[in-house]
């Protein structure tokens, strides 16, 4: 993985860029940000720039802020590779993953263990094996123990000058306090749905209603994108319509019921994110939108009797309730809770 290769993402690629031009990479970076936006692809993108061996070895500048000022570098000192080049010997072995200087710590099962922990700390605070300096990448960094947060923490205080920690993670908030305040951070947005719908299309040919769907209902999140599954959302689009459908005429306890299985559901995120996606085209179609211009296009007549009642004067502010609840539950709001009140707002 290049920089080149990441998608989107090009003010945080060009801090980092710069950032190793002048050697002055930090020694611990939080790369935070939604899920399957590219965040352990530019941590890695940055490791493997760090150790490739195309460019001259400038002397050991001090860290700095990203995005500080800083003096250029002289022309005797050069500068750093900004990006991987892929054709030297170290670009050959971090390219494989069997690179001396180069680590990247990921979840077993649901955690990262303090013993694997310790031996990373281990080897950030000793010299490097062959390069110049040493790369760590802890993925999904919110599942280290409490313990094994703590042993790093040791390390990020008085870290080696040859050592970076580069922590990934879309739940920072997990992290102890003292772990944020010794990493600069840097906070990626969700890709533009644009940018996935044409990535999409070109990737996977896909047709353009197809893409444009698959877009609309990512978040923002490539991966969500590549791993959408067509037959398993419109059996929950299915269901979500017969909801809609049925709610004006259900009582208070079968209410409760429908809010319980919504709780219940594998993946709660997604059914909202499916949900605001029809009362989005809810709310199209009754301000007089094309047809083709819904994203489920398929279920127009469905969706257009819909905006012919009572929902169809409140489907925009109602899709807007069902994001605002969307991001509750993703920073872990009561499930329940949320639920019963979304389908009052609804009903």
């Amino acid at each position: 993985m290049r920089f080149a290769d990441v998608l989107g993402h090009q003010r945080i690629k060009d801090l980092l860029q710069r950032a190793l031009r002048r050697n002055r990479l930090p020694g611990a970076l939080l790369l935070t940000g939604p899920d399957g936006v590219g965040k352990k692809a530019l941590a890695l993108a940055a490791a493997r720039a760090l150790l490739c061996d195309g460019g001259p070895a400038p002397e050991p500048q001090p860290q700095l802020m990203l995005g500080m000022a800083a003096p250029e570098p002289s022309a005797a000192a050069g500068e750093r590779p900004d990006d991987a080049c892929n054709a030297c010997a170290p670009c050959n072995r971090t390219a494989k993953g069997i690179h001396p200087d180069l680590f990247v710590l990921e979840p077993e099962g649901t955690s990262i263990k303090i013993e694997r922990v310790r031996d990373t700390v281990r080897e950030i605070l000793a010299r490097p094996f062959e390069n110049r300096a040493r790369a760590f990448v802890v993925d999904q960094a919110h599942l280290l123990t409490e313990q094994a947060q703590n042993a790093l923490l040791k390390s990020l205080e008085e870290p080696p000058a040859t050592s970076h920690v580069l922590l990934v993670t879309g739940a920072p908030q997990a992290l102890l306090t003292t772990i944020r305040s010794r990493c600069q951070t840097l906070r990626l947005g969700g890709l533009p749905a644009s940018v996935l719908e044409e990535t999409l299309r070109a990737r996977q040919g896909l047709a353009p209603e197809e893409a444009r769907l698959r877009a609309a209902l990512a978040d923002g999140s490539l991966g969500a994108a590549l791993a959408f599954e067509a037959g398993a959302y419109a059996g929950l689009r299915d269901a979500l319509l017969a909801l809609l459908e049925r709610l004006p005429g259900l009582g208070s306890i079968e209410r409760m019921e429908q809010a319980e299985s919504l709780a219940d559901g594998d993946d709660v995120l997604q059914t909202m994110t499916a949900l605001r996606a029809l009362l989005r085209d809810v709310a199209a179609l009754r301000a007089g939108s094309e047809t083709g211009s819904v994203l489920n296009a398929d279920v127009v007549p469905r969706l257009s009797a819909l905006a012919a009642g009572p929902l169809g004067v409140k489907a925009g502010e109602l899709a807007e309730v069902v994001g605002e609840t969307r991001e509750a539950l993703r920073v872990n709001a009561n499930r329940l809770l949320s639920m019963d009140v979304l389908l009052d707002r609804l009903s």
